[in-house]
Order: C-alpha cells, then structure tokens, then sequence
C-alpha cells in the first residue's frame, strides 16, 4: 500500500542540535535537564527471526505472524505483524506488514503487561538473544515461548544526547516556509493534509494524500526507532542512529519500502529546553513531477 504522506519525509532528517535554553542557534550542545522516562531501563527491541508467533487481528480477516516487539522508555510497545502468503515467491516480493501498538506495564513479578495485546515475560540468553514467553490476549489466551534475537543497540545509545531525544513528544504547533515566497503557513497541531495543501500549491507537487492525517505526537526511542503517531489511530514508524552525537546527527531509513515522498532528502535541527519544550526544524526539498526543485523548512514546537 503506497504511503505518500508529507511528514513520512518531513521528519527526512539527518542533523539534530541540542542547547539547554532556547537560545541562538550556534550554540554549544549541552545536556539538557528533561524528567527521566518511566521505562527508561526497560526500552528493548525483539526480533523473531528464527521462531515466529501466529496472530490474529481483530480488524482483520487474515492472518498474520509476529516479526518484531519493542518496549520505549515512554512506555508504548509496538508489535510489527507480517501478513501471511500462500507461498514463498508471493511472501518475498509482495510481503505486507502492520501494527499492533499501545501501553504497557510493568507487573509485581516483572513481567510486562501490553495493554489490549497479552502479557510478555523477557529472560536474556546471551548479550544478543532472548527467550519470551507470550501469553495472547485473545480468545484463546494462547501461551508461547520462543527464542528471539535482541539487535544491538545504536552507538550512544545511553548518552545524554539520546536522553533527551527519546520520549513522547506532543505536538504543539507547525510552520511552513518555501524558498522565493514571502509569506508562511502556521497552524496549531500538525495536520499533514493542510500543510501538504500549502506546500503543494506553492511547490507544485502532484502527489496524492490520504484523508484525516492529524500527527498528535512523535516518539523517539534509544532502541534506534521512532514513530509518528496520528489521530486516526495510526502509526509510521522508521529507524534512526546517530552519525555524530556530539553534533547531534541522524540518519533514518523508513521501516516499510513503500513509505515515499517526493520531500526525500533534508536535513533538521532542534533545541530541547531546559523547562522540557522543543522545537524541531526540518529542512528539506520539494521536487515536482517536472524536477522543479524549493527549499522547504518545517517548524514543530512540541512539549
């Protein structure tokens, strides 16, 4: 399923600053004083590549098979579901994946307890494996145990930088401003449909976009991922790592191919204040369908 969405490209970043106060840009990176995450110890990714877990949707008529699982230190969990193919070649060229997201807990006995999904028990083999025991939160209170494979995790993953990065960030209000125009486009929130309206009339972009695509919040997670999170109930997630900590640089790849947008390629920065708001700058160019090219910057304030 084609995704064109504006912000799948405009958080097409590759550079992130952080000051402690909302100063002037050149500033020196500094640790930023925000409130340590709930589950900041708890934040891990699950990959199922040797065993797999059936799983049934309950919007869904087909079945699916668990690929991934990961806990975030806000304490969301998100399961990454592939759709099951009649046969090998259909599974290798036409895979099709979804989500299962919400809260989690954490129980007496330390098991983890994923709201609407089941409760999940985690015992380390080794420094990269795992063993998990799920019991579904179904009709049949299916119960498994199976072995997973833990990715390693980014470089820096528990630096000050990462820290402040990673949490749930709100989205408090957007801005949009094009080369050669001069005027901009603001609103409160991030509705994608209306910023890509703007953009798409002064860029002369001809890409088409789904309804009711309100960002309400993006996370961020020391496990390399982030997500953006709508109000449809939707998610996009894509994973980052650092390519300069000290200066604060990023590069992502999308977690599904299909995620393209003509706003491909850019750049970000954002400050982090010390009270715990944000301002997240996305630079990025628009390219039409006759390879005109603007510059675009995208502001989000987020708390």
């Amino acid at each position: 399923m084609k995704k064109n969405l504006l912000l799948l490209a405009l958080l097409a970043f590759a550079a992130v600053s952080f000051t402690a106060c909302g100063g002037d840009d050149d500033a020196d990176v500094t640790p930023v004083n925000v409130p340590t995450q709930p589950f900041n110890d708890d934040a891990i990714r699950l990959s199922f590549v040797k065993e797999t877990i059936d799983y049934k949707r309950h919007d869904s008529k087909d079945g699916y098979v668990i690929r991934e699982l990961e806990l975030t230190e806000s304490g969301h969990y998100f399961v990454k579901l592939e759709k099951k193919a009649e046969d090998d070649v259909t599974r290798a060229t036409t895979a099709e994946y979804a989500y299962v997201f919400g809260f989690y807990t954490k129980d007496a006995q330390g098991n983890y307890v994923l709201n609407g999904f089941g409760t999940i028990t985690i015992t380390m083999t080794g420094n990269s494996s795992a063993t998990v025991s799920i019991t579904l939160q179904d009709a049949s209170g299916a119960s498994v145990s199976v072995s997973v494979t833990v990715p390693t995790p980014p470089a820096d993953a528990t630096s000050e930088a990462t820290k402040a990065l990673c949490r749930n960030w709100k989205i408090q209000s957007t801005r949009v401003q094009i080369q050669g125009e001069s005027g901009f486009y603001q609103e409160e929130g991030c509705n994608v449909n209306s910023l890509f309206e703007y953009i798409k009339s002064h860029a002369k972009l001809t890409d088409v976009l789904p309804e009711n695509h309100k960002i309400e919040s993006i996370e961020f997670s020391k496990n390399g991922t982030f997500a953006l999170m709508y109000a449809n109930g939707n998610i996009d997630k894509a994973t980052w790592r650092w390519v300069n900590a000290s200066e604060g640089a990023l590069s992502y790849t999308w977690d599904f191919a299909d995620m393209g947008y003509s706003f491909v390629d850019g750049t970000a920065s954002v400050k982090i204040n010390s009270e715990g708001t944000s301002q997240l700058k996305l630079f990025g160019t628009a390219v039409n369908d006759k390879k005109e090219k603007k510059n675009v910057t995208i502001t989000v304030n987020m708390f």
